[in-house]
């Protein structure tokens, strides 16, 4: 197979049956991550099938043409290896961690898993059983169910992304045979897949490992996942909930996952809230000891972003907290960040950034999501570069074009106070 390079032992090529593959060779390695990546997730589930998507991720797990959940089990025991799935909004991923020695094992199995799924009808109403209690202890939990009120209300019209991923008892509850294998067939074609592997691997002889698996005589179709963009709401939500805790979520609109000012918002975000020496976590967690939790993060898709606040707290300090978070957020307008506070921004990023190439799953996993997104896939290199020409003028560019104070979501979850 003819291989595009990507950078410095990082390659990636499309077979004909339309599967995209993206290999880096670690030399130095004693290990493999590999996974499949599809381009559905949870705000593509049928409006009357919310959780759809995560329901087939349990299943495939049950047995496919050619193992029962048994082998599956017992095949990658058999090299020490870890094999496992994610469901998200855009996307699921099968992956597995193996020893260099296991890498055959753990790409028979990520390939069985996603194409391969024998939805057996018995094994249907098995895995319905466990989602069921996976749905019910998620909303035993406060805060995750508080965030699934935030979320609800963030997007206007009840939009796919309000929902959450394991979607709703009912519909689990309702979820035939027929309707799980035809959305899998929908689906989990290889023109709408990516699969990734990072670690000790030859990039071509993988590269022929995976065309042959896959099978080249696959015809592609033409098909594409129709998303409607959300539309952010703002205002002001309170949804009463009787708990020893409040959950307070601010948000502004934000990008989404390609965006070019993506690295200045990101070290922007490092200054306000995400880590001890922030803004955030001073001002509400050091200085005042109002809360365990504070922080800022971003919630980025292919369409769509939220840059997100948040801090739990005591029902009797949530107007104070609340004030301090929104005060924090005005602040930056007013006294924008000084070289001091950015100079530490990247330090922490570019550390965690390191920090984080050294393990072959994080860099399938980078590879594998931006591919799937459509994103642009830079160096390890070429990211830090363009992280340190990050300069004082870009962070005031973001700042004016982000922090718009007039858009703001709050969403409050607790006893009123």
């Amino acid at each position: 197979m003819v291989a595009e390079r990507l950078y410095e032992r990082a390659y990636t090529t499309r077979i004909d049956n339309g599967l995209r593959i993206f290999a880096e060779e670690d030399p130095q390695s004693r290990s493999v991550s590999v996974g499949t990546w599809i381009n559905v997730g949870s705000r593509d589930d049928p409006d009357s099938s919310p959780g759809l998507a995560h329901f087939i991720e349990h299943l495939a797990f049950k047995g496919t043409t050619t193992r029962d959940a048994a082998q599956i089990s017992r095949e990658i025991d058999s090299v020490g290896g870890n094999l496992n799935a994610a469901t998200g909004r855009e996307s699921t991923v099968f992956y597995a961690d193996v020893p260099a020695y296991g890498i055959d094992t753990a790409l028979d199995l990520v390939v069985d898993l996603v194409r391969n799924p024998a939805f057996a009808p018995e094994k249907v109403n098995l895995e319905r059983t466990v989602v069921l209690d996976e749905i019910r202890g998620h909303e035993d939990d406060p805060e995750a169910t508080a965030f699934d009120r935030f979320i609800a209300a963030v997007w206007d019209d009840g939009h796919a992304l309000s929902r959450s991923v394991l979607g709703t008892r009912e519909a689990i509850e309702a979820a035939s045979h027929d309707e799980v294998a035809a959305h899998h067939d929908r689906h989990y074609h290889p023109e709408e897949m990516v699969l990734a592997a990072s670690g000790a691997i030859e990039v071509h002889s993988f590269i022929d490992d995976v065309a042959r698996r896959f099978g080249l005589s696959d015809t592609p179709r033409e098909t594409e996942v129709a998303r409607i963009p959300p539309r952010f709401r703002d205002g002001r939500h309170h949804n009463e909930c009787a708990a020893g805790q409040s959950h307070i979520y601010i948000a502004l609109p934000g990008p989404p996952a390609d965006d070019p000012d993506r690295y200045a918002l990101e070290l922007l975000n490092v200054i306000l809230g995400d880590g001890t020496s922030s803004r955030l976590f001073r001002a509400i967690r050091e200085d005042r000891g109002l809360a365990y939790s504070v922080g800022s993060t971003f919630l980025r898709y292919t369409d769509a972003g939220l840059w997100m606040f948040y801090a739990g707290t005591a029902p009797n300090h949530t107007p104070e907290v609340q004030g301090l978070l929104e005060g924090e957020i005005s602040r930056l307008r007013e006294e924008p960040p000084d070289g001091d506070e950015i100079a530490l921004a990247k330090a922490r990023l570019r550390g965690l950034f390191i920090l984080g190439m050294e393990a072959n799953a994080n860099r399938a996993m980078r590879l594998g999501t931006a591919a799937v997104a459509g994103r642009e896939i830079l160096s390890p290199e070429e990211v830090l570069l363009k992280l340190d020409a990050v300069s004082a003028a870009d962070i005031a560019t973001v700042i004016e074009r982000f922090l718009c104070l007039e858009k703001l979501h709050v969403t409050t979850v607790g006893p009123s106070t």
